[in-house]
């Protein structure tokens, strides 16, 4: 029973810090021009205030955020954009796409995007997302084919509780990737 619960331990350990690469310190890029800032779900007011300081800062003048309407109380800044309010983040003749994509997971977001830019001609995007997402998010993104894609970290602060969730969720979500090939 020991040696069981030490290569438990080991096992533990060794995956936790496998994960620090990939859902700790993922690979990032830089905010750059792009035709599109793309707020991934949930659009909590931390990711909102990085695209829209990244709008401010003349990144782009078109933003797309993935929101459930049925979440809209949940996220009023995303809401408040949605419904047209941006401030002065965007110019008045900017586009903003709301959409609840089908499916509702990072796969449907990157469906969308894909349709979007090939609807608006665009050929780069900005993607902001949470830091044990971004690697992840970046393998469905390219898989679709989005184009010229920027992963942006949100800088949100996570409790110690929720990185254990996310490695564990990060991971599914990886397998059920690599079953489901493709877009």
């Amino acid at each position: 029973m020991r040696r069981w619960l030490v290569g438990a331990g080991v096992a533990a350990v060794a995956i936790a810090l496998a994960g620090i690469p990939v859902y700790v310190l993922p690979a990032t890029d830089e905010p750059g021009l792009v035709d599109v800032i793309f707020v991934i779900g949930p659009p909590t007011d931390a990711r909102m205030d990085v695209a829209l300081g990244m709008a401010e800062q003349g990144h782009s003048d078109a933003l797309m955020v993935s929101l459930d309407p049925a979440e809209s109380d949940e996220y009023p800044q995303a809401a408040r954009v949605c419904a047209g309010d941006w401030g002065d983040a965007l110019p008045a003749d900017a586009t903003v796409l709301c959409m609840k994509p089908d499916p509702f997971t990072t796969r449907g977001e990157a469906r969308d995007l894909d349709a979007a830019m090939a609807a608006q001609g665009w050929e780069s995007a900005a993607v902001v997302t949470l830091t044990p997402h971004v690697s992840r998010a970046r393998m469905i993104m390219e898989r679709c084919d989005t184009g010229e894609v920027s992963m942006i970290d949100s800088g949100e602060a996570l409790a110690p509780w929720y990185w254990v969730y996310h490695y564990a969720y990060q991971s599914a979500g990886y397998a059920k990737a690599f079953v489901l090939q493709g877009c």
